[in-house]
C-alpha cells in the first residue's frame, strides 16, 4: 500500500520530482527535500497568511490525537485478537 501511495504521489507535478529524487538519491537529496517542503510551506504562509497556519495546526492536532489513540489502544487490540482466536 505504501509503495503504491508513494508512486501515486510521484505523479503530482511539483511534489513528484522532489519525492522521486529524495527516494532514489542520497542523504543530500533527502535534506534538500525536507528543506524544499519547509520552504513551500513558508511560501504558502507568506502568500495566504494566517489561514495556512490555522489549517496546518488543525491538521496536526487531528494527527496527534489519532497517534495518541492508536498508541494507547494496543491493549484493546491485543484482547480483541485473543478473543477472535
Amino acid at each position: 500500500m505504501t509503495n503504491r501511495l508513494t508512486r501515486l504521489l510521484e505523479y503530482i507535478p511539483v511534489f513528484g520530482p522532489l519525492l522521486r529524487s529524495a527516494r532514489r538519491g542520497g542523504q543530500a537529496e533527502r535534506w534538500a527535500f525536507a528543506f524544499n517542503i519547509a520552504a513551500l510551506w513558508l511560501l504558502a504562509v507568506a502568500w495566504y497568511g494566517y489561514p495556512v497556519l490555522i489549517v496546518t495546526m488543525l491538521t496536526l492536532t487531528g494527527l496527534y490525537l489519532f497517534a495518541l489513540v492508536y498508541l494507547t489502544s494496543e491493549g484493546l487490540r491485543a484482547r480483541w485478537r485473543m478473543r477472535r482466536s
